[in-house]
């Protein structure tokens, strides 16, 4: 068991199954305990509910540091420029999505009916927001990105990884077989190309929140992960618009505004990690190239 653990795929999968046991069984147990439905999720709840990822992520990072014998930088969480990606991610979520909701509103698709302030839940989502992020990101770019791409290079691994991202958000309500594609097209070129851009989570992190927390509380789009949450949106936007386009309602990650948005983003972000050398080949062409 020891040698199978000490190549990059299966310590991956061992990781990921830990990471979503600890999560749903943690989730399951509060939600139990504390009588949460989705007849009754407020912000609040919600947050209670996203702590179970946080949890099971602070307890799988020492499980990967010790499997792999590396450090805290070595697994994606370094503490040079932490704050200022985390920061900077923030602003490029947000600004996705204000391109998103920007084009849907210059072309029709986008309109608003009242601006309501609730500093309340606009805090407690962001909070929600950041516990997600933080555990999807380690989830899926910090052991199903990372690792792999040991192995397989980083454009495999990138696909390994989106693919698993979409997978997991299947059971979503609404979770549409463009919006499983969209997510997989955001995890592929923005928090992925993020990664590798910085060999940091902070960034991909930090562009996690900001695009949920905008995407859901100021615009009031929702999503499909949150969208049973009773929260105050900055905005009540309403979309009506080619669902092509637009996605289906509550899912702007179906349509292809969204997506092409996000390709674009991505295309960038991969330049530049490859400008700086940070794409991976596969193991067995680095090992032909030492030769």
């Amino acid at each position: 068991m020891r040698i199978f653990l000490r190549h990059p795929l299966p310590q991956a999968l061992a990781l990921l199954v830990v990471v979503l046991a600890i999560f749903f069984a943690l989730q399951a147990i509060l939600a139990a305990a504390l009588q949460i439905g989705a007849e009754n999720l407020t912000p609040a709840l919600g947050l209670v509910l996203g702590l179970a990822g946080v949890a099971a992520a602070l307890i799988t990072v020492p499980l990967a540091r010790r499997m792999e014998g590396d450090s805290l930088t070595g697994v994606g969480f370094p503490a040079r420029n932490a704050v200022r990606h985390l920061l900077g991610g923030l602003a490029v979520g947000g600004a996705i999505q204000a391109v998103v909701f920007g084009i849907m509103a210059v072309a029709g698709w986008y309109t608003v009916s009242e601006v309501a302030v609730d500093v309340g839940s606009l805090a407690t989502m962001t909070l929600l927001a950041l516990c997600v992020a933080f555990w999807e990101e380690w989830a899926f770019r910090g052991v199903m990105l990372r690792l792999p791409e040991k192995a397989i290079g980083s454009w495999w691994a990138l696909v390994l990884s989106a693919v698993v991202f979409g997978l997991v958000h299947a059971p979503n309500g609404n979770a549409t077989a463009l919006y499983l594609f969209g997510v997989s097209v955001t995890g592929v070129f923005v928090m992925g190309g993020a990664f590798l851009l910085t060999r940091s989570l902070w960034l991909p992190i930090g562009i996690h929140t900001g695009w949920n927390l905008v995407q859901s509380s100021v615009f009031g789009a929702g999503s499909t992960g949150a969208g049973a949450i009773s929260e105050t949106p900055l905005l009540r936007g309403h979309v009506s618009g080619p669902e092509v386009w637009t996605g289906v309602p509550g899912v702007p990650e179906s349509g292809l505004v969204l997506m092409l948005v996000a390709a674009a983003v991505g295309a960038v972000l991969f330049v530049l990690a490859a400008r700086r050398g940070h794409i991976r080949p596969p193991r067995r062409e680095t090992a032909a190239a030492t030769v």
